[in-house]
């Protein structure tokens, strides 16, 4: 029975864990250690909260570490690499952990370290291939089990999936169908990665691309640009950092983007053209107008955008 550490943050990461936890519950394999950030405040009350990681590793009675920097020199850091290094762990996965992994932990395990990208690598190393492929309008992405290196998402490709991007997929969808994509992909190849039987393929040098972290900046609808990237960036942004823009001095967030076929190409951009009972708020871009279904002023219920528009008028 191979002994199995799992390091990862969000819910993706924690579909992904689950794949293991089912192996672990079947006497197949021990997981033996979930590594996750630490505990952060959450939501707008800022609420200190576990991560999905830690929540279903604590569910499952799996030790959780929780270290603040995996830096050699660091305590923290010196102190995670001995209790990890007494682990004696034969394999370990990555999925989304939030932090590059040193040279000496990745050193540690005979099979090594595994990493489930959320993308088609090369394209979108980094930390938020999902996100990025929405923004770019790619119409398709995938996840990745690679070999880890300490360049960024750099290593060989045992094997990948393919998923599809619809114009229904936002940040939030996409997630959970490449979540679990990655966690079905993991579990078909386990026990192969474990063997030493499954064969793995350098990425390729050209069509590198790098999917940086999403920033509260982004929030900012970019109506100067074409209808389709407009939606492209709003339906990126979901969960976070939203969607918003200025109407009449005010910041209203956008929920809910579609495209129209009003031409809005003399319309300087961001402006509202129309509230339509079914399509929603019409902002006008640099060729067409985008829809927005619900609208949420400051400190207010998120309402539809008829609505929105009546208690404007009035």
């Amino acid at each position: 029975m191979a002994r199995l550490a799992f390091l990862g943050t969000p819910a993706l990461a924690a579909t992904c864990l689950q794949a293991l936890l089912d192996r672990h519950d079947r006497r197949e394999h021990d997981v033996v250690a979930v590594v996750c950030q630490p505990d952060r405040p959450q939501g707008r009350g800022q609420k200190v909260e576990a991560s999905p990681v830690k929540q279903r590793a604590l569910q499952a009675g799996v030790p959780v570490l929780q270290p603040t920097t995996l830096k050699k020199g660091s305590p923290d850091g010196d102190e995670f690499f001995g209790r990890f290094s007494s682990l004696g762990v034969d394999m370990a996965v990555v999925a989304a952990y939030g932090r590059i992994v040193p040279q000496r932990l990745l050193d540690l395990p005979p099979r090594g370290f595994v990493n489930v990208h959320a993308s088609l690598l090369p394209r979108w190393r980094g930390a938020a291939p999902i996100q990025r492929a929405l923004q770019a309008g790619d119409r398709q992405t995938g996840v990745c089990l690679m070999h880890m290196v300490p360049a960024l998402d750099a290593g060989d490709v045992f094997a990948t999936d393919t998923v599809t991007i619809t114009d229904d997929d936002d940040g939030a969808t996409l997630t959970d169908k490449v979540a679990a994509r990655g966690a079905a992909l993991l579990g078909r190849h386990l026990d192969d990665l474990l063997a030493g039987r499954l064969p793995r393929a350098p990425q390729p040098d050209e069509d590198v691309t790098y999917a940086s972290m999403l920033t509260k900046d982004e929030a900012a609808v970019p109506f100067q640009e074409t209808a389709r990237a407009v939606f492209d960036h709003c339906r990126a942004m979901v969960p976070w950092p939203g969607s918003q823009t200025v109407v009449d001095g005010e910041v209203v967030k956008l929920f809910q983007p579609a495209l129209t076929d009003v031409d809005t190409s003399g319309v300087a951009p961001g402006t509202l053209v129309d509230v339509d009972r079914v399509l929603g708020a019409l902002f006008s871009c640099a060729d067409r107008a985008v829809a927005f279904a619900t609208v949420q002023r400051p400190s207010k219920a998120r309402v539809p955008a008829w609505q929105w528009a009546q208690g404007r008028r009035g």
